[in-house]
Order: structure tokens, then sequence, then C-alpha cells
């Protein structure tokens, strides 16, 4: 009996932790940021992702959080999110489909288009639960030569106009009726027709992406820091794990974007800086909570 109980507590406790994981942000813990982490060091190894996230775990870990905001796969995230000239950009079609597989209308997502030629304007439809009419803005081609879209080298407005109007109004629509879905990020058609002096890059050499890839890849040298808090009881540091919560996870996503991270020795996986100096201090070693319990255990990986 005690062996099946054990059995169901672990059943349950695994079920907690995947709830936890896929009903919340990858910031809401230090277990999810954790896991988030381990995902996207998997990723950025992998040849077959897009190759704005190979070698680069800051930007997988970014396109797992908006691939659990939308509750999407992230190899599809990652395929449709493109950097361009420094900027994310939606792919359209990947635009389209978030909108159709919302289950906030009853169609498909409509296009209404009058006019030819220079005449030509189109907006976007859709018919919703309540069997009401949503429209986006109309979009014409009078509008497209004064924004300058057609004037961009290489813009297909001049070779395939009914199908760039379509996608533009279906970027529209998104932005007007399901601005939760789009999270503010332009199609990447509009990305590469925001003018040059629109946009600044950041980040030209990837010293950033290089930097945390060297840190991850090198995880029993980890980043000095300052000194460490006075009390080390694990009662008082679980409390300051409680209390501290997202504000440290955020900032740990920010070092990864760029400044020295912090890792466990044990399994490379970036870690709190509180997690760093409590580890350092009762272990010897900087380690994640996973393997401070196994080292309480005496376990060492």
């Amino acid at each position: 009996m005690n062996g099946e109980n054990k059995a169901d507590n672990g059943a349950v406790a695994s079920a907690q932790t995947d709830t936890q994981l896929t009903s919340s942000n990858i910031f809401s813990s230090y277990q999810a940021f954790e896991l988030a982490g381990r995902m996207a060091n998997a990723f950025a190894k992998s040849t077959i992702v897009p190759k704005e996230y190979q070698g680069n775990p800051a930007n997988c870990l970014i396109a797992l959080e908006m691939a659990n905001r939308l509750g999407s796969a992230p190899m599809m995230v990652m395929q449709n999110l493109h950097v361009i000239n420094g900027r994310p950009g939606w792919s359209s079609q990947f635009i389209i489909a978030m909108i159709n597989n919302s289950g906030r209308y009853n169609t498909e997502l409509q296009y209404e288009i009058k006019g030819t030629g220079d005449d030509m304007e189109c907006y976007a439809y859709a018919t919703d639960l309540s069997g009401r009419k949503v429209t986006g803005p109309t979009i014409t081609m009078k509008m497209a030569k004064s924004e300058g879209w057609l004037d961009r080298n290489g813009s297909k407005w001049k070779t395939m106009p009914e199908v760039m109007i379509r996608y533009r109004a279906a970027s529209f629509f998104g932005k007007l009726n399901t601005p939760d879905l789009i999270m503010g990020i332009y199609s990447t058609d509009e990305v590469v027709e925001i003018a040059s002096d629109q946009y600044v890059v950041i980040d030209d050499a990837g010293s950033g992406r290089d930097h945390i890839g060297q840190v991850l890849d090198e995880p029993n040298e980890p980043v000095p820091v300052g000194e460490a808090p006075a009390v080390y009881s694990d009662e008082a540091h679980d409390a300051n794990t409680q209390t501290q919560g997202e504000s440290e996870t955020v900032q740990m996503a920010i070092d990864m974007a760029g400044q020295p991270a912090l890792v466990c020795a044990d399994c490379g996986v970036v870690i709190a800086k509180s997690e760093y100096e409590y580890a350092n201090k009762k272990y010897g070693r900087p380690l994640c909570r996973t393997h401070q319990n196994d080292a309480r255990k005496g376990v060492r990986m």
C-alpha cells in the first residue's frame, strides 16, 4: 500500500508540475524557468530550427514563451517568426492561421475586394460566435502608394497586388480585433517595408549570442558574483525563493539576452543569482533547485 501511495503521490506531483508549466508563462516559477531553459538549450543545438535560433538559447527561450502563450508548438512559432532588419515579424500565413484557429469566429477569415488596378481596395472580415460580422480596416492601393509599400526593392505589391492586399488586410484585422494573438508584432511584409531610419540594430555582431552559448557550454566555470546573502538555512532559502518569484526570473531572461549568465554546475541550466549564491555556499558549487535536492540526498549527477 505504501508503494501505491508513493506512486500516486508522484503522479499527482507530476500532474501538478505539468499543469503549472502549461497554464502559466515560463517566468511564473523557478521550476518552469529551469525546464524552459533546458528546452531552449536543446532547440539551440538543433540544425533544423531556423538560423536565428541555432546556437541562440535566448531566442529559443522567447519562442518557447510565445508558443506557450499562443498554445502552439514551439517549432511552429520558430518557423513563422522571422527576424528582419533586427525586428521580429510573423509570416502573413501564420497570422491568418492564428485567427482562423482562435475559436473566436464561426467562419474563416474572408476578404471583400472591390475595384481593380490603382482603385483596388480590400478588407478582411469574419462572423463571430454571436453571428455578428467583424471587419478590419480597408486597405487600398492608394494607401500602399502613399505609404511607399510599392516602391521598396523587390516589392511584391507590383507583381501580385491581390495577394499582398489580402495579406495586409489580414494583418490589420488581427491588430484591431485579436491584438493578444499578434502580440504587437508586425507581419514580415510590414517589417521589410519599415524604413531604415525607423529601427536600430542593437547587436549586429552577435556577441550576445556567442557569449550565451559559451557560458551554457561550460557549466563548470560559472561567472563570479558579488557577496552572498547572510542567511543560508534551507527554510530561509525556500521562503526567499517564494517571495522573489517572477522578478528574478525576468532578470534571468535579461541576463540571457547578453549579460553573463549564472548556470548550474551539473546540468548547465541558467539559474537565478540567489540560487547561485545559496548553492555555492551550502554545496560548494552552483546548483539548480533539482540538483540541490539531489545534493541533499547525497546524489551527484
